[in-house]
């Protein structure tokens, strides 16, 4: 009864995003005379305001993909917007990117998420995770989003935000992204600062198992961290990859499926960027699928910086341009991924990069 009302209280809070949506936006979706916009609005829970911004491409398909993309701490949409280059590819591919930004009290706590901070008080309908699941619906509805194609990626403390969405919204979310992030509901004890014992990966494998409730399903990740990052923990990275694993297992577990997800990575290759940072790329495929379940990138020599990023000057302590770009890199991951009810289907590789 309880998740019931908190369900009703929620839903005037989605028709009033919706309608913020529709009146923020210019020219029509898909209009292929209309030019490369930035809607911007606001999403209203009691007493504080969200905002976002979303990049919408002229001439859109009918039914595009949409990318979430969440922040990291001292950031706001605005900038991020301007330091992961998705815009630009976002236009060659034809998707819409939904920059997602937080409330007045985020100011006070350096613009970090509540995944970050509180991860035990978010949930689908609490929190952070549920305004930006409410945001997210109301974007895909506004923009005539394919609802199987809608993807969430996070940095840094985003990205530990978007680990929770991951587990809460399997409904929602056919894939996610963590960039420089940890494994779900693990928080800043233990991934952030002095080095201390954190939770086992098999508790929160549980957990997040545990929150996809009746939507349970496996869900993709993409992990990019740099190895030189001294903010987040390597472990902590690590941990996130092999949580993912072990909850995509338990779910095919529950669905009786006998194959799991290996242990080591299916493929495993090398790359540099030329004058930039060498890194490794680990991919792990799921049973009976044609696509990656699983791919953690490890760029060798970057710190805590989104990888591949803008070279502007004003941008410098969000980004390495020498990186691979991580943007690319979750594109090509997210576009062959489609949810469905009770897992994912594989579509041929999207050759825009």
């Amino acid at each position: 009864m309880r998740s019931s009302a908190r369900a009703r209280r929620y839903r005037p809070l989605i028709w009033l995003v919706s309608a913020l949506l529709v009146l923020g936006a210019g020219a029509a979706a898909g209009d292929p005379a209309a030019a490369d916009r930035t809607d911007t609005g606001t999403y209203g829970v009691p007493g504080l305001d969200y905002t976002y911004r979303a990049f919408v491409p002229a001439g859109l398909p009918e039914h595009p993909a949409l990318l979430v993309m969440i922040h990291g701490c001292r950031t706001t949409a605005e900038q991020q917007q301007r330091a992961n280059l998705l815009d630009p590819l976002a236009r060659r591919a034809g998707f819409v990117v939904l920059y997602v930004d937080g409330t007045p009290l985020h100011r006070l706590q350096d613009r970090c998420w509540s995944g970050l901070l509180t991860p035990a008080l978010e949930s689908r309908t609490t929190g952070d995770a549920a305004a930006i699941a409410a945001m997210t619906r109301a974007a895909a509805e506004r923009y005539g989003a394919d609802p199987h194609r809608i993807y969430a990626l996070g940095m840094s403390s985003g990205a530990f935000e978007t680990a929770l969405l991951g587990a809460y919204f399997p409904d929602l979310f056919a894939a996610v992204g963590l960039h420089s992030g940890a494994a779900f509901g693990h928080g800043v004890l233990g991934c952030v600062g002095p080095a201390l014992p954190g939770a086992a990966t098999e508790q929160l494998a549980a957990q997040a198992f545990s929150a996809q409730g009746g939507h349970r399903r496996v869900v993709p990740m993409i992990a990019v961290r740099g190895d030189a990052d001294t903010t987040v923990s390597a472990e902590c990275g690590e941990q996130a990859v092999a949580q993912w694993r072990a909850t995509g297992n338990m779910t095919l577990a529950a669905q009786g499926v006998a194959d799991r997800i290996p242990s080591e990575p299916m493929t495993f290759r090398e790359g540099e960027v030329p004058g930039g940072h060498g890194y490794t790329v680990r991919t792990w495929d799921a049973p009976g699928a044609s696509c990656p379940v699983l791919q953690a990138w490890t760029v060798h020599g970057m710190g805590h910086f989104w990888s591949g990023g803008a070279d502007e000057p004003d941008l410098a302590e969000f980004t390495d341009p020498r990186g691979p770009s991580a943007s690319v890199a979750a594109w090509a991951f997210f576009s062959r991924i489609e949810r469905t009810a009770d897992g994912f289907s594989c579509r041929p590789p999207d050759t825009v990069g």
